[in-house]
């Protein structure tokens, strides 16, 4: 069975079944607060969630080095980690500092080409050396978090992580009513609860990637040796 996914009020609402409290002791505005603070743990917890994986396209232009990031997307990108060029062959750009692109790439020595290497910088895609053509750029990245609390929405992360935001929640409760015990007990089964769901969104897939390597496709047909035994065969036949 899958996991089910919670909205900020299914989350209040079994807060408030689990402390036996109403909306008048637990207002939303205190349990936004708690599940905010344990949704932002989490989210510190790793630079890279798979929930917040983004892709773009963007072409270039002939002589320009700056692209505005939110010109490409309506999500607002926390980070980019790759950038491929998809014009022709193909090339993958090398990140770099943006203060050694740019005392490089600097004078007489700024001239156009094939862009080679790219550099974030206010909220910008800096390309070095500056494209002297049209060229197809894929970019792969991460989003923001939305406010999925303050719009009333499903949690912004794995299903698997919801119900931890009800023990974090629980446990700000009790902390509050001075119950320091529970108030531990509950922070305990949300530390449990979030890296046992860690563990298994950052488990490999369980189909088993092919290794190119002599080691491991030993005794495996290869191209070269279809394209000698084919040339025999048509000898043969000859």
């Amino acid at each position: 069975m899958a996991y089910q996914t919670m909205t900020a009020s299914d989350l209040r609402a079994t807060v408030r079944d689990i402390t036996d409290l109403d909306a008048e002791d637990l207002p939303d505005s205190l349990l936004n607060l708690y599940l905010r603070d344990g949704y932002y743990r989490i989210l510190d917890l790793e630079k890279r969630w798979s929930w917040l994986e983004k892709s773009f396209t963007f072409n270039t232009v002939s002589e320009q080095r700056a692209y505005p990031i939110a010109n490409f997307t309506a999500d607002p990108i926390s980070q980019i980690v790759s950038i491929v060029d998809e014009t022709g062959i193909g090339l993958s750009l090398d990140m770099v500092p943006y203060d050694m692109a740019e005392t490089t790439y600097v004078g007489s020595y700024d001239t156009s080409g094939d862009p080679l290497f790219y550099a974030i910088w206010e909220g910008k895609i800096h390309l070095f050396p500056k494209p002297n053509n049209v060229r197809s750029l894929k970019v792969r990245g991460y989003r923001e978090p939305t406010d999925w609390v303050g719009e009333d929405d499903v949690v912004d992360a794995a299903a698997n992580l919801h119900f931890a935001l009800v023990y974090y929640a629980c446990s700000g409760v009790y902390q509050r009513l001075e119950d320091t015990v529970m108030a531990a007990e509950y922070k305990k089964s949300f530390d449990e609860a979030v890296v046992l769901a860690a563990k298994n969104i950052q488990k490999p897939s369980s189909h088993a990637h092919m290794r190119l390597s002599a080691g491991q496709t030993k005794g495996r047909p290869t191209f070269s040796g279809w394209m000698q035994s084919m040339g025999k065969n048509l000898a043969n036949n000859g």
